[in-house]
């Protein structure tokens, strides 16, 4: 009966958090059994564009944690950035962008933020924040099949963008419209029952508002480079309670800001 009463306020205390956070109003624990065999991984054929980041999804994820990724992905980004709109302001959007994430039922197992020091005067964001997710994975003892499948899916979705006009655009427009320096990718998969996500981000200090990020070399004399770095476990117990208080809070914002594209 303890425990029970502790475990239901700590779900009212996320709904109560989330019912707090802020988005700009609409248009009209530790995962489990990461070391336990697991049957093969299989590649998904799409991915998709949350926000202004890259996310994509292994086939073996059931649709109700694809739905409940997407959301409090795009849910924690909006807050995040309607709090911390500055581009200076890289370290306290992120770590925002986290606390939503955990109110949403999705829980960091690692986390890290950090200045980050890239050599020459340009560098392909694209790029960067493939390695970034590679850190991330490597720190968290997943099953080497599983590991090797989320950076590929993720490299071949970020690969496919560049060819998907559409996607392209809904990217670069959510980048424009959220006024912050930062790309990020993601990517999530199902471990002997549990959904996780590995988040990989870049913040940097934009010197105009142009939209081209992804795919050309940014200029990054005199700017300051941020670099984060989470793994996500879902709470089931949380995410299940959480979940029509964000699709309301949300709003017309999962149509406006998501979008799905073939890799």
């Amino acid at each position: 009966m303890y425990n029970q009463s502790i475990r239901d306020s700590y779900v009212a205390t996320c709904l109560k958090n989330i019912e707090a956070y802020e988005v700009d109003a609409p248009e009209v624990s530790r995962p489990r059994g990461f070391l336990m065999a697991q049957p093969p991984v299989e590649e998904p054929s799409k991915a998709s564009i949350v926000g202004e980041a890259v996310v994509t999804f292994t086939g073996n994820l059931s649709a109700e944690n694809r739905s409940d990724a997407q959301n409090a992905f795009l849910f924690a980004s909006l807050v995040a950035n309607k709090k911390y709109p500055l581009q200076h302001q890289g370290k306290e959007n992120y770590e925002m962008f986290r606390e939503v994430m955990t109110s949403c039922g999705w829980t960091p197992v690692t986390k890290f933020y950090s200045d980050l020091n890239v050599s020459g005067t340009s560098v392909r964001m694209d790029k960067l924040v493939l390695e970034i997710l590679g850190s991330v994975v490597a720190g968290v003892a997943l099953p080497g099949p599983t590991s090797a499948l989320m950076l590929k899916v993720a490299g071949d979705a970020i690969s496919a963008l560049q060819k998907r006009d559409t996607a392209l655009t809904t990217y670069e427009r959510n980048l424009l419209e959220n006024g912050i320096g930062g790309v990020a990718t993601g990517a999530c998969t199902e471990v002997n029952g549990e959904a996780i996500m590995a988040v990989g981000a870049v913040r940097f200090m934009r010197r105009n508002s142009s939209t081209k990020v992804l795919f050309v070399d940014v200029d990054i004399r005199d700017a300051k480079l941020y670099r984060g770095e989470t793994m996500f476990a879902k709470n089931d117990m949380v995410a299940n309670q959480a979940r029509e208080a964000i699709k309301t809070k949300l709003g017309l914002n999962i149509e406006k800001k998501i979008e799905d594209y073939e890799i």
